[in-house]
């Protein structure tokens, strides 16, 4: 009896544990988490699946965007979390494993893992895969066994302008007699592609010369309200158009559906032929899937260009801050990243490739990282708001014309690129930029008219 007893038990737990894998499987395939969910989401007991937690999902974002941005540990970004309520049982800090876990979590972009095997995920995501992608680069920097050597500040930022060799950091200290010591911090081409004639500059030098620039492409922290009441402004009128245009597709399918009724009647009537019903169903239903699409790509383009404008005024503002800040190099050398590219050395001048937006600030000769005056809110924005038009065909951008687009593109490139003595306009060549007092805010606006919605235009 006892024996019966045992092998019974055996069975209901074997078949309880079937059960439940089963359970799993289906959840997996329907794109359901069938476990706890991470930090940033929550569980829903009423709908058993996953929801994003509103409050704690922003603070994980801003972790991810931390650690993109480089130069911070697991530690820190656990501090980070602990301080904004993110916790592990007991109210303890997350374990420093349990970190890294989350940062390289497929489950943030829409992919879940469970037990070896990849899923399509139906739960929303707030981490787009660009952050995920610069997460996971910066965790292979960390995990990667490198010597140890000297943290310089601003190592891997620049090249050299002349044979394109990169630009390393050495540490010198002088020793005097009285038994005192002075440690002197340079910046020079490694010469590894070929010879060069370019000379060291002290760091000293190069933090200046990057504050100059970051402290071009910054806006002053009085600009931030009126920033904030064009985009909220351009954001309802984007929102109005998009909801008309999506009104009339809608209408458009609707319409498409009677016809598709119209014709199943027609062909169960016997008044159509079977061969033609075939034909005349595909080609309605070929309508309505372009329609849907249609109006998918309405409600996600409406206003795509609004998020990545409000992070561009927020690291601007940010710029102007790390510029005015002292003593903190890497935090400079983050914002250089940010504002631009492919820096280079040459006669001992740093010179970038600013990235659009901030090419279009500093061709103002950092006239936007002054105080908000009447005149300057006139020029950048002028009545019409910020926004561009919805629509993306050529014959239809009321906001601005792309031959008009081009133009400003060009006239920006032209003041950043030439040359400080005797160079030629659009030079390749990348040359440290003319002074604040060469280049005027009335002379860029009468060369180009349209040169104030060269900043809204080119977030679209």
């Amino acid at each position: 009896m006892l024996s019966i007893a045992f092998g019974q038990s055996k069975y209901y737990v074997d078949n309880l544990s079937e059960n439940v894998k089963r359970g799993n499987r289906q959840k997996l395939r329907n794109g359901d988490w069938p476990s706890k969910a991470p930090y940033g989401y929550i569980n829903n007991p009423k709908t058993r699946g996953i929801d994003v937690d509103g409050e704690k999902s922003k603070v994980v974002k801003k972790a991810f965007q931390l650690f993109a941005d480089g130069g911070i540990s697991f530690t820190r970004i656990s501090q980070f979390l602990y301080k904004f309520g993110i916790r592990r049982e007991g109210e303890k800090p997350v374990k420093v494993g349990q970190v890294k876990n989350m940062l390289a979590n497929k489950f943030y972009i829409g992919i879940l893992r469970y037990d070896g095997e990849y899923y399509q995920g139906s739960h929303k995501t707030f981490i787009n895969k660009k952050l995920y992608d610069k997460v996971q680069k910066q965790i292979e920097k960390i995990e990667r066994p490198r010597q140890k050597g000297h943290d310089f500040a601003f190592t891997g930022l620049a090249i050299c302008g002349e044979c394109g060799a990169a630009i390393t950091g050495e540490q010198h200290i002088k020793k005097y007699k009285n038994g005192t010591n002075q440690t002197f911090i340079y910046y020079r081409c490694t010469k590894k592609l070929k010879p060069s004639n370019q000379k060291y500059l002290p760091e000293p030098q190069a933090e200046e010369q990057l504050r100059q620039i970051v402290r071009d492409c910054g806006l002053h922290e009085d600009w931030e309200p009126y920033f904030e009441k064009w985009i909220s402004e351009a954001e309802e009128k984007d929102s109005q158009q998009s909801e008309s245009e999506t009104q009339k597709v809608e209408s458009q399918i609707q319409e498409t559906e009677v016809r598709l009724n119209r014709l199943l009647d027609g062909y169960l009537n016997q008044v159509i032929e079977p061969e033609i019903y075939k034909q005349k169903k595909n080609e309605l239903f070929e309508v309505k899937l372009k329609l849907k699409e249609k109006k998918s790509q309405i409600a996600k383009n409406g206003s795509c260009w609004l998020e990545p404008m409000r992070e561009f005024v927020n690291c601007a503002l940010q710029a102007q801050k790390i510029a005015r800040a002292k003593n903190n190099c890497h935090d400079l050398s983050i914002m250089a990243k940010k504002v631009g590219s492919n820096f280079f050395l040459k006669d001992r001048r740093l010179s970038a490739n600013l990235n659009f937006p901030f090419a279009a600030l500093s061709a103002e000769a950092g006239a936007a990282s002054a105080a908000p005056t009447s005149d300057s809110i006139s020029f950048l924005v002028n009545a019409e708001g910020v926004e561009p038009t919805t629509n993306s065909l050529r014959g239809s951008c009321s906001t601005i014309e792309l031959r008009v687009h081009d133009e400003c593109t060009v006239y920006t490139r032209n003041l950043i690129y030439k040359r400080r003595k005797g160079g030629v306009a659009g030079s390749k060549t990348p040359v440290q930029l003319e002074s604040a007092s060469t280049i005027h805010t009335t002379a860029i606006a009468t060369a180009c008219p349209r040169y104030r919605r060269l900043v809204r235009s080119s977030f679209y």
